[in-house]
């Protein structure tokens, strides 16, 4: 019976289920009554894949041994990888009432805390964890990724050196490790981790886009260049792929003219010319002043990919837009009564702006309006407006008369070039007496009214704006220059515009 016991644990550690599990029925049919095995047993059916036949067992070991710590902590694991979050807080519960330094149960704990949000609280019982077990895995690497996401590189770095030391043949320790470099300014140490794993899987383009990243860093910009290249063409073209490829155009040509920037931007064009993101970069970097509109599959795109890491983006950027259209709503509203306004928050995104409209708007309701599906789905959750519409701007306009008191538009106009047909609608979609109220971004780089800009954003003239909003019928009430944003080491200037239709 030892020699079997034996045999068995050995093909087990050798990770052969199919074979250890087997011999593991076969001793447990002789002593049903030992709860290891039964253990053994749901372990092997795990590993195989095979949960529910697992789920029996665990219960199995722990109808027999209720004190089994083990037992209710693998529980609480297989039913968090397989969704059922009460069952698994239930578990990991009961398995810390019997063992409260079960380094499973505590992890379990931290990831139902981390799905929610919490990545605090979370963090606490990944330290737990690890304080329990210094090297389990799960929690190691949880702990790393919490770390990240609260921009504390420093100990994440730690973390993931340590996890690297301990689990050297793990590539995800491995790939936490360079990102974390690249954030903490080791483009060196990052480049060596990325280039072991690129060359086990040079197929794998997330490698070659981040082996990009730590080359632009260290200003090697023809082998980042080459990399981000080898990414878009390894990925097929995949959407990721190619608008990580233009933010690279972008900040090597405003980082280095004289790199290769134009040459990869002709390539790009002629290889995928029908990709929205493509074409639209390209015409910014080799055709910018004939450019006067921005795809709306290119916007659409671009604000799906980031929707969940927007809001994060923006405060990085010293984002302030929202708050100076709220000051100048404020200040109209010492002066003019405001009760009672239906309200258009056009290109309304994750919601930033509704915050402070929504006071305006408890009559008669507030809209949006977004072309981005995964920018709504944001907004949605904030359960601020009255209703949320996936469309186009300039076609839902067009379907508006005289319909709204007030238009709130944060950074919107800056994917349009020529404004003229824009506030045509605008100036329509408005009830008489009701208000605009805009951002705009300024031209300082050429004499042309509008500029595409090579980040993919147009630029205006101050007089051009003026002069189309008082063509197309609108009293101008206010135009304060303000500091919108930065942009990497740069300030960015425009305007806050407020105007009436009569």
């Amino acid at each position: 019976m030892e020699n079997k016991e034996e045999q068995a644990t050995d093909f087990y550690r050798k990770k052969n289920y199919a074979v250890a599990l087997r011999l593991f029925l076969q001793l447990a049919a002789t002593a049903p009554e030992r709860e290891d095995w039964q253990i053994y047993i749901a372990n092997c059916y795990d590993g195989l894949g095979q949960k529910e036949e697992a789920v029996s067992y665990y219960l199995k070991a722990l109808k027999k041994n209720r004190k089994s710590d083990t037992a209710a902590a693998n529980l609480a694991i297989i039913f968090y990888e397989t969704q059922q979050y009460a069952e698994a807080g239930k578990y990991a519960g009961r398995a810390l009432k019997i063992n409260p330094q079960n380094a499973s149960a505590l992890t379990v704990k931290g990831n139902l805390l981390y799905r929610r949000k919490d990545g605090a609280s979370a963090l606490k019982y990944y330290l737990r964890a690890l304080d329990a077990s210094a090297d389990y895995y799960t929690a190691l690497i949880n702990a790393i990724t919490v770390y990240f996401e609260q921009h504390d590189y420093a100990t994440a770095y730690y973390y993931a050196r340590r996890a690297v030391d301990r689990y050297p043949d793990s590539a995800e320790a491995k790939n936490l490790l360079a990102d974390i470099c690249l954030e903490n300014g080791r483009p060196d140490e990052a480049i060596v981790l990325l280039a072991a794993l690129y060359e086990k899987n040079p197929g794998d383009y997330w490698l070659c886009n981040m082996l990009s990243q730590a080359f632009q860093q260290k200003k090697e910009y023809d082998r980042a260049l080459e990399m981000g290249w080898r990414a878009v063409v390894l990925s097929g073209g995949a959407s990721d792929q190619q608008i990580n490829f233009g933010y690279l155009l972008y900040e090597i040509a405003v980082e280095s003219p004289s790199a290769d920037v134009r040459e990869y931007a002709r390539r790009w064009q002629r290889e995928y010319p029908d990709d929205p993101i493509a074409r639209h970069v390209t015409a910014a970097m080799l055709n910018a002043g004939h450019v006067s509109q921005i795809g709306s599959a290119y916007v659409r795109d671009i604000f799906d990919a980031f929707a969940d890491d927007f809001e994060e983006v923006l405060s990085d950027l010293d984002y302030a837009v929202p708050s100076r259209m709220e000051e100048a709503l404020e200040a109209l509203a010492k002066n003019v009564k405001l009760k009672k306004m239906k309200i258009l928050d056009a290109g309304c995104g994750t919601g930033l702006c509704g915050a402070y409209l929504k006071k305006y708007a408890r009559f008669r309701g507030l809209d949006g309006v977004d072309i981005s599906e995964q920018m709504l789905a944001v907004a949605r959750g904030k359960k601020i407006y009255t209703h949320l519409y996936n469309q186009d701007l300039c076609k839902f306009l067009a379907d508006c008369k005289n319909a709204y008191d007030l238009i709130n538009a944060a950074d919107v106009f800056t994917y349009f070039g020529e404004l003229g047909g824009l506030f045509v609608q605008l100036y329509e979609a408005l009830k008489p007496g009701g208000r605009v109220l805009f951002s705009i971004s300024e031209n300082t780089l050429s004499a042309d009214n509008y500029l595409l800009h090579l980040s993919g954003r147009f630029l205006h003239r101050k007089n051009y704006v003026e002069e189309n909003l008082q063509k197309r019928g609108f009293i101008i009430e206010k135009l304060n220059r303000v500091k919108l944003r930065n942009e990497g080491e740069k300030e960015v200037w425009g305007w806050i515009v407020m105007a009436r239709k009569p």
